[in-house]
């Protein structure tokens, strides 16, 4: 009689994701279910943003104290295979928690996704939100489309989402790459840029190849900043390629 054959489950990815600016971990509601049960999504939960941390406990005001915070939370968590997405600031914020791995001497990702970021390594992007009333900076840079509307009928949720935008482009101001550059990171990179994105030409996309001794992509998606929201199958269609191509 032959025996039943054990059905063995893959090995789960554990994939952190780091939102954009002015977001939040909800970003990643119902990835999980687009990417399949082989790969767990684990959104990252930063700590507030101020540029005056007066009145504001536990609050960062630069990217370097962003990025060392959320490396001590992460660093417990970080000892199985991982991965890191991040999207817009959290592909800055994702790239600064590996290298912390790195120099550390801990575990490195698996794979660094990046999607609608420039190079760590060139000018940052001019804050495009000064002068512009909150529903405009919204509209702007979060690509709200139809939740715009719903963010206008609800002025105090506007405010406080504006609020943190800015917060967060103040943030991202005060990077600085290093003068003597970083180490390239030991995994593979890959690089999502939307084809109609205004901020981030594909030249400055195609620069993070300098930031990996291993593997590197470029991939264009349709759409603009916010190509992850406009077309779901492309983009967890080229996600879901790449996770699937990392060994751990």
């Amino acid at each position: 009689m032959p025996t039943k054959r054990m059905k063995i489950e893959p090995t789960r990815l554990r994939l952190f994701c780091f939102h954009h600016a002015g977001g939040s971990p909800w970003s990643f509601s119902g990835w999980g279910q687009w990417l399949g049960r082989g790969v767990e999504v684990a959104p990252v939960s930063m700590p507030p943003r101020s540029a005056s941390v007066i009145g504001v406990p536990g609050a960062v005001s630069t990217m370097d104290a962003l990025v060392d915070e959320v490396t001590r939370q992460l660093t417990p968590l970080l000892e199985e295979p991982y991965a890191f997405y991040g999207h817009s600031m959290g592909s800055l914020v994702a790239y600064g928690v590996a290298q912390r791995q790195i120099a550390e001497g801990r575990r490195p990702p698996a794979c660094l996704v990046v999607g609608a970021h420039r190079a760590p390594h060139l000018r940052m992007t001019p804050d495009l939100t000064t002068g512009l009333s909150d529903s405009a900076s919204l509209e702007l840079l979060l690509g709200l489309g139809g939740a715009g509307r719903l963010l206008r009928e609800n002025p105090r949720r506007m405010k406080a989402v504006a609020d943190r935008l800015r917060e967060d482009l103040r943030v991202c101001g005060t990077y600085r790459h290093p003068a003597a550059g970083r180490r390239p990171l030991p995994c593979p990179v890959h690089v999502l840029v939307g084809s109609g994105d205004p901020l981030v030409p594909a030249a400055d996309a195609a620069a993070w190849r300098l930031h990996t001794s291993a593997r590197f992509s470029l991939r264009s998606l349709p759409g603009g900043h916010f190509f992850n929201r406009e077309h779901k199958d492309l983009f967890f269609g080229e996600l879901g390629r790449v996770l699937g191509a990392v060994e751990h």
